[in-house]
């Protein structure tokens, strides 16, 4: 006779191993493939489940929550067009080593006419992803613990494959899976790291420049020491955005984004030093801004990127640990100070942040709609300034980034690795179940938003989610508008027939305003601050005074 009291079903095993690995939120889209294991967590009270209607949307929410949180996104789906349906999203966090966990069904591997199979592995390897296959009832556990390690080690999407036929096997009570072991990096040391003190002691105008594998507490409070120790401005990438924030010598962003001052003073700069930077084309544009300089990239792993640039130096080791030890080498030296720091920058950087805060005039635009950049700046006076952007991916991202910026790099969700529109709903939906002391503001262009699928917003509505849509509404696709009137061609066939989104989505219970001149405008500010659940603001626009 079989002990019941010591055993339980794989599905339930599944989902204890799910809440032993700390996944607070579990996005999904059931299908027969993997409906027990979800309700056995929710069932459970393992976590927080939250459904989507698209798997698309589950998958991009988990990429988004990984963001925001810093943690390994989870989600689940069903087989073969559950998983073809997110070729995408898995293809970007690849691009983006984004860390996630899709556990995927899979039908049982005898059933060759069941409609739903597929060689699974090999969509999967498509995508630049990593495949886990459960190998049976008694290894389930211990796969799904490879799984994690692998998405947390590598920073790559991992689907885990579960069979069906295996979901009621029976599996020995055990203590539960075992949690990622952290990696810890030391800092650089050797030659290298010698050469880099040496570069900096020769230095007249160093630079400090940071990424997002150097947006921890601890490598932000170091990286500030060495800036102060050897008088650098400090800077960062856009992914980095708000590290420095309330800096006194912080430039902002280095790349297509930085500002007259800011460029000015990386032009003048003789040497960056880049912690957990890519280097990528954006960041230097086009290596303009590293032409002709001594660059120190230090990185906290040797990953490689396909953004990843030739600098004049490469460390490899712990971000804190080897800005510390660089200070270190310099006091041993008795290195001054490079002076490239004065009250004079001060006050340059203090009249650029005034000059930000004013809203700047309105150029005339065609009847019915705003100009895009001075409305940004109204609604961004108006959001709280803690808040989490997910930008879409179109013509007017850039005018988003800049006009909407936020005080700490993980607040900005960044959904642009793969260049797919349409994304930003999906991780918009993750950020905004995940975090609820400060709203999520999601910009989108027309045609990424209608691709997203408009029914997911129904999921923002159940969940309560404190989130803000900004809808950049020009009846057209902006990239291949641009292109047509470029060479002077008709643009028509990059247009859209303008979606009256502000009562379409109204009929989905977001509350919705449409802004069409400045009293509109006015009162989608008033709908900012009275919120009560998702607000949808449609801004329309003027799709040939947009910029690119």
């Amino acid at each position: 006779m079989k002990d019941t009291a010591n055993t339980m079903k794989l599905h339930q095993a599944l989902a204890k191993a799910l809440g032993g690995h700390g996944t607070t939120h579990l996005y999904g889209l059931v299908g027969d493939a993997n409906l027990f294991m979800v309700n056995s967590y929710v069932e459970a009270g393992l976590g927080r489940y939250v459904a989507c209607t698209h798997e698309a949307n589950a998958v991009l929410a988990a990429i988004g929550l990984a963001q925001a949180m810093g943690q390994t996104g989870v989600a689940t789906i069903t087989h073969g067009p559950g998983l073809t349906n997110v070729v995408t999203p898995l293809a970007e966090a690849a691009r983006g080593g984004i860390p996630l966990v899709v556990l995927c069904g899979d039908t049982a591997p005898g059933d060759l006419q069941h409609l739903q199979k597929i060689d699974q592995r090999e969509v999967v390897a498509s995508t630049g992803g990593a495949f886990i296959e459960m190998r049976s009832a008694a290894t389930a556990i211990e796969d799904l613990d490879r799984a994690f390690r692998i998405a947390a080690h590598r920073r790559c999407p991992v689907v885990f494959n579960m069979r069906v036929d295996l979901m009621w096997d029976d599996l020995a009570t055990t203590s539960g899976s075992a949690p990622v072991p952290a990696c810890a990096m030391a800092p650089a040391s050797g030659h290298a790291l010698e050469d880099a003190a040496g570069m900096l002691a020769s230095s007249r105008r160093p630079l400090i420049l940071a990424g997002r594998g150097a947006a921890s507490p601890e490598a932000r409070s170091a990286l500030l020491a060495l800036a102060a120790r050897i008088e650098a401005p400090v800077a960062t990438t856009l992914k980095a955005q708000g590290l420095f924030h309330g800096e006194r010598f912080n430039i902002g962003i280095c790349g297509g984004l930085s500002h007259p001052v800011a460029s000015e003073v990386i032009m003048q700069s003789d040497c960056i030093l880049a912690f957990g930077v890519s280097l990528s084309k954006h960041t230097t544009e086009e290596r303009a801004y590293t032409k002709g300089k001594r660059v120190i990239q230090v990185l906290p792993d040797i990953q490689e990127t396909p953004r990843l640039d030739t600098p004049t130096l490469r460390l490899i080791g712990d971000i804190a640990g080897t800005a510390r030890a660089i200070e270190e080498l310099l006091d041993m030296a008795e290195i001054p100070g490079s002076g490239a720091v004065d009250d004079d920058l001060a006050a340059r950087l203090a009249a650029e942040a005034e000059a930000f805060a004013e809203v700047p005039a309105a150029a005339r635009t065609a009847a019915g709609t705003v100009d895009f950049a001075p409305a940004l700046r109204r609604l961004n006076q108006a959001l709280p300034r803690e808040r989490v952007l997910v930008a879409d991916l179109g013509r007017f991202v850039t005018t988003a980034w800049r006009n909407l910026p936020v005080t700490r790099p993980a607040d900005l969700v960044y959904t642009s690795h793969f260049g797919a529109i349409g994304c930003g709903l999906g991780q918009a939906i993750g950020t905004a179940t995940a975090i609820e002391d400060r709203p999520t503001v999601l910009v989108a262009g027309d045609g990424g938003f209608t691709l997203s699928g408009l029914s997911e917003l129904v999921t923002a509505v159940r969940e309560k989610s404190d989130l803000v849509v900004i809808l950049c509404n020009d009846g057209s696709y902006g990239a291949e508008h641009v292109q047509f009137t470029n060479r002077k061609m008709s643009p028509e066939l990059s247009m859209i027939a303008r979606i009256d989104f502000a009562s379409t989505c109204a009929t989905l219970g977001l509350a919705t305003v449409r802004v069409t001149d400045d009293a509109s405008l006015d009162a989608a500010c008033a709908a900012i601050a009275e919120r009560d659940g998702p607000v949808l603001i449609d801004l329309r626009i003027d799709p040939m005074m947009i910029e690119m």
